[in-house]
């Protein structure tokens, strides 16, 4: 199985994006691309296959591959879910009560609230309908803390749906949860370093594009989730290649949780950890886990 997503469409998209400076999002720029584009799409819903999972893609930055192509779709997904979110939070080590906002890297508008979904329908993505919380398809936005220290998250609210191209992972669910103290630091849980994202409004995102030109920039790999058959695979393609390194500051167990929650729970991580090698995969039971 060969897998196809071409880079141009998709950047092209964005660029559209950056630029416009109307108010109806989908029915200008969104949904006339996924008119125009059947090929993209039909290969989305390809990569989306669980089959997918199984074929390595080459590690090549100097040659656009399927994941950097899937790398600008996650930006273009990033944008589309601003308008759900708070801004100008500080980030977790900012000086209390000073004026501050998370630097932004977008330097165009903010969609309607309705550009999200209605993009990702036409794509022919399937929303995440998961009623329990589980870190693979939800994203902690915001935490009420428990009276009983022990009461694991449960979901509360839903600030912005998750969706599924298939089995992949493209955009999990912005939630509002309820935890006890050892399960969740409400502090650290939402204003921490959010790893493999490229924008929040109100906390600082970290993907491997930081620090990069650009242009090199878009060589940025995404990073591929799996939902199949009860089992969660987290970054399958860093479990094809050999790690070039992993993050020695933290210990197994607190690999996974990061690579899970992709931001500290209990305690900040920073932004500097090289995370981009550790890869997992478990049974979704009922019960968190």
């Amino acid at each position: 199985m060969a897998l196809r997503f071409r880079y141009p469409p998709w950047r092209a998209l964005y660029q559209h994006l950056l630029e416009y400076r109307g108010d109806a999002w989908a029915d200008e720029v969104l949904l006339p691309w996924v008119e125009a584009h059947p090929r993209p799409v039909r290969d989305l819903r390809r990569i989306g296959q669980p089959e997918a999972m199984n074929v390595a893609v080459p590690n090549d930055h100097d040659n656009y591959t399927p994941l950097q192509a899937l790398y600008v779709l996650s930006r273009v997904l990033d944008v589309l879910i601003a308008p759900f979110q708070p801004e100008g939070a500080l980030p977790l080590d900012g000086p209390r009560g000073a004026s501050s906002e998370v630097p932004s890297p977008w330097t165009g508008g903010v969609p309607d609230h309705g550009a999200y979904e209605a993009f990702c329908s036409a794509l022919g993505c399937a929303k995440v309908s998961q009623q329990r919380f589980h870190p693979f398809f939800h994203e902690i936005v915001a935490v009420q803390p428990a009276d009983d220290p022990r009461e694991p998250p449960s979901l509360v609210a839903e600030q912005w749906p998750g969706f599924l191209a298939g089995s992949l992972m493209l955009a999990r669910a912005g939630v509002t949860v309820r935890a006890g103290s050892r399960w969740l630091d409400p502090a650290v849980a939402e204003r921490s370093a959010l790893y493999w994202a490229w924008w929040r409004r109100s906390r600082l995102a970290v993907d491997e594009s930081r620090g990069w030109g650009p242009n090199s920039q878009w060589r940025t790999d995404f990073r591929r989730d799996y939902y199949v058959s009860g089992q969660a695979y987290y970054n399958v393609d860093a479990a094809f290649r050999a790690p070039r390194h992993l993050p020695g500051e933290l210990t197994i167990t607190e690999q996974r949780e990061l690579l899970r929650y992709r931001c500290g729970t209990l305690r900040d991580p920073g932004p500097g950890l090289w995370m981009w090698d550790v890869s997992h995969a478990e049974a979704i039971g009922e019960a968190v886990s």
